[in-house]
């Protein structure tokens, strides 16, 4: 099963560089640009000209105009200077779909009836310790406007580290029960692993209209492009997800020695997850919130426990 997992994570990998590398060059075209150090993209417009000579350039936006002076040897080829530079300069994703890799980093923690689980729960988690990791292929579509769609397919993570470390998952019985361990003297550590495949769709309003500001480096023939976003945008969506896996991990030890222990078995955790998910960004900063509306376990199974997610986007 982890050779699949392995193989499944390098085959999504490599799409998402490809498509990625795709999307930056599409918005790093400067091919008019070659021979100046700075680039300004232009919004669409009628009224919007550009004029570039041998020792100016010109930018018209509306009634307002910008003249710049250029290098002295603006008439000698760059190409003749060392193959090297560097330009930065803003676009704006007026229009199509970007393409791109997200890393997620988050906590964990459940809700029950809308309250976190107290110390009395064998079931209640370590805020610092639950930790969410996730891997998306992501989409942005310009919708109209401000409105932009935000998409895409990937993995999660779900770590679920109980605050007693010796609480242990029994499934038997027909229904998932929480119980704590008293035969071992030193418990370290309790945990729940659950794995899923997501998709999710967020529409976001984006008060700066896909506005990013682009980095760009040369050397010789290799060419690297970076974007970050500017402004800010806010959205709410949701997500469904299929689980994949799930694990129990206890350590412990006993006699001086260090034990771990793995159990597979069936936790009676819901094959599908669905939710709703929120977004916040402010200029190259993401947050995000993701709460599952069905339980982890399944009806009569197990405790009511809706998980909750908080995060930041990479």
């Amino acid at each position: 099963m982890k050779k699949q997992y392995i193989l499944l994570m390098l085959g999504l990998l490599f799409m998402v560089t490809s498509f990625d590398a795709e999307a930056q060059w599409r918005w790093g075209r400067y091919r008019d640009f070659e021979r100046i150090d700075t680039v300004v993209s232009i919004p669409k417009g009628s009224s919007n000209s550009i004029y570039i000579g041998d020792n100016d350039f010109y930018l018209r936006i509306g009634f307002f105009g910008l003249e710049l002076e250029i290098e002295d040897d603006w008439d000698r080829d760059w190409r003749t200077r060392g193959r090297s530079r560097s330009l930065e300069y803003f676009e704006q994703h007026d229009h199509g779909t970007l393409k791109g890799l997200n890393f997620e980093y988050g906590f964990n923690n459940f809700l029950n009836d809308g309250d976190f689980p107290s110390s009395s729960d064998l079931y209640q988690v370590k805020n610092i310790g639950s930790v969410y990791w996730g891997l998306n292929w992501n989409h942005t579509s310009k919708v109209s406007g401000p409105l932009y769609l935000d998409w895409g397919a990937g993995l999660s993570w779900y770590n679920y580290k109980f605050e007693n470390a010796a609480t242990r998952l029994d499934p038997s019985g027909g229904e998932l029960n929480f119980v704590e361990d008293l035969t071992i003297s030193s418990a370290i550590k309790s945990k729940l692993k659950v794995t899923y495949l997501n998709f999710t769709a967020v529409p976001m309003f984006d008060f700066a209209k896909g506005k990013r500001i682009v980095r760009m480096y040369e050397e010789d023939d290799v060419r690297l492009a970076f974007s970050s976003r500017r402004g800010f945008r806010i959205g709410v969506g949701g997500y469904v997800g299929m689980r994949l896996s799930n694990k129990a991990k206890y350590i412990y030890k006993t006699g001086g020695d260090r034990n771990k222990d793995k159990d597979k078995g069936g936790f009676f955790i819901n094959d599908f997850r669905y939710g709703a998910r929120l977004q916040v960004g402010i200029n190259s900063f993401d947050f995000f919130m993701n709460y599952d509306f069905n339980e982890l376990f399944e009806d009569g199974k197990g405790p009511q426990l809706n998980p909750i997610t908080i995060g930041v986007i990479f």
